[in-house]
């Protein structure tokens, strides 16, 4: 409840904040783009205000995106205006909630499992509400690659409210969650200038 509450409190900034590396943010819906099928009905969770989504809609079928925070869906919701895509859906869910619809052809987590305190439960979660040869496509803050006053601050922060609550986590950790839940780890990439966020592409076996 304490982390909806903090990103409720966060959504208007967060809508008006700019993209920190726009070149790394385009190559990434770039690379997400290359690896979805028109006919895919996808999940994205942790969608926050919905700007990848209606990025990345006009490529699939169907795109379902869900939130935690009541606040970030609402303001998504205002951005289904007339020229919005129409195969886009906004809707308010944790990430370890079973979403209607499933299974999916993929799921995206962008900037999320870093925020969850059970990333092995939300990827176990993932994995359920795939299709077998489905595709987990996540970009994760590794708190664990920063440097020692960095992850002495973060915690810091949070108790002052002015960052979310961090899982501390390695590139590591996240390939070992993935295959613990039974993906096959494809790809690991960085992009743009951060070497803190790995892209990774893990796969349901079919």
């Amino acid at each position: 409840m304490a982390t909806q509450l903090f990103w409720d409190r966060m959504a208007p900034k967060y809508a008006r904040k700019p993209v920190d590396d726009p070149d790394a943010y385009e190559e990434k819906l770039a690379l997400v783009a290359s690896m979805l099928k028109p006919s895919d009905r996808v999940l994205e969770i942790g969608c926050g205000t919905g700007t990848t989504a209606l990025r990345l809609a006009p490529k699939v079928t169907q795109y379902t995106a869900t939130d935690g925070s009541r606040g970030m869906i609402g303001i998504a919701n205002a951005k289904l205006d007339p020229g919005a895509p129409a195969n886009v859906t906004f809707h308010q869910a944790d990430a370890a909630d079973q979403i209607v619809g499933a299974p999916f052809d993929a799921v995206c987590a962008f900037s999320l499992l870093h925020l969850v305190e059970d990333v092995p439960g939300v990827v176990a979660n993932v994995y359920g509400q795939l299709r077998p040869g489905g595709l987990f496509l996540s970009k994760t803050v590794c708190a664990k690659a920063a440097a020692w006053p960095i992850r002495a601050l973060i915690p810091v922060l949070t108790t002052l409210r002015i960052a979310p609550r961090v899982t501390p986590l390695s590139e590591a950790d996240l390939v070992r969650f993935l295959e613990d839940a039974g993906f096959t780890v494809e790809r690991a990439m960085h992009l743009g200038k951060k070497r803190m966020s790995p892209i990774i592409v893990a796969r349901k076996p079919a």
